[in-house]
C-alpha cells in the first residue's frame, strides 16, 4: 500500500473510531417511582337513549417503571389503580342526578419519547396500548324525580371485566438531584365496552374516555 493510501486508511480508521465512541457515549437509564393524579371521566354511550354527561372527577395512582434504551427513546410501564365511570348532567327541570364510580387495575405499556428543552428539563411524550381489569363499582348518587325517565341501565352491573384501549400523555420532566418530577396531561380512549352491545341491548357502545392530570416522581 502506498504511503498516501496508508495515511488515508489511518485517517478514516481514527475518524470512524471517534464517531463510534461519540455515538456510544449515551448511557441507558433505568428509573422507577410512584405516580398519582386526578381523572376526569365519561363513558361514550352509543344509543337512541340520550345520556348527557359532565366530567366526573376522581383519582388514580400507582407505580411507574421507565427504561430509556437510546437517546430520546425508551419505554414506560405503569401499574395503576384508576377510578372511572360517569356522571350525568343535572336535569334543571326535574333535578335528576346520577353518578357511578368504576374501579380498575390498569397496565399501560407506552413508547417514551423525550426532547431536552433546558439543562434539566425535558418535554416528554408517551403513547401506547393499555389493558385493565374491573375490580369494583359504586353508585355515588341517584336522585330521579322524573317518572318518565329511562333508568333501567342504572341497575346494570359492569358486564365486561376486561378493558383495553389507547393512552397518550404529554408533559414536562424536571430533573433534580433528588430525582425526576414529571407533570403531564393524559388521555385514554377505551376500545372495549362495559355493557353488552348486541342489537337487543340498550347500548351499542359504552367505552371509557378518561382525561387526567398526573404527577410522577422517579429516581434512578
Amino acid at each position: 500500500m502506498k504511503p498516501a493510501g496508508i495515511v488515508t486508511f489511518v485517517f478514516f480508521l481514527c475518524f470512524g473510531a471517534r464517531v463510534y465512541s461519540q455515538t456510544n457515549t449515551f448511557a441507558p437509564e433505568w428509573a422507577y417511582g410512584i405516580n398519582g393524579g386526578v381523572t376526569f371521566s365519561k363513558v361514550g354511550f352509543n344509543s337512541v337513549l340520550s345520556v348527557p354527561q359532565e366530567a366526573f372527577r376522581q383519582f388514580s395512582g400507582g407505580i411507574t417503571v421507565r427504561y430509556i434504551s437510546e437517546k430520546n427513546f425508551g419505554v414506560q410501564a405503569e401499574l395503576n389503580y384508576s377510578q372511572r365511570g360517569w356522571k350525568e348532567r343535572t336535569d334543571t327541570v326535574h333535578l335528576n342526578r346520577y353518578s357511578r364510580s368504576i374501579a380498575y387495575l390498569e397496565l399501560p405499556v407506552l413508547t417514551h419519547i423525550y426532547f431536552n428543552v433546558g439543562k434539566q428539563v425535558r418535554l416528554i411524550f408517551n403513547l401506547g396500548p393499555q389493558i385493565g381489569y374491573y375490580i369494583g363499582e359504586k353508585e355515588i348518587e341517584r336522585e330521579i324525580n322524573d317518572p318518565e325517565r329511562e333508568t333501567s341501565y342504572y341497575d346494570f352491573p359492569v358486564q365486561k371485566s376486561f378493558d383495553y384501549g389507547l393512552k397518550g400523555t404529554m408533559g414536562l420532566e424536571f430533573q433534580t438531584k433528588a430525582g425526576s418530577f414529571i407533570l403531564d396531561g393524559r388521555y385514554y380512549y377505551g376500545l372495549s365496552d362495559i355493557f353488552n352491545n348486541t342489537k337487543a341491548d340498550i347500548f351499542q357502545a359504552s367505552h371509557h374516555q378518561v382525561m387526567g392530570v398526573n404527577l410522577t416522581y422517579l429516581f434512578r
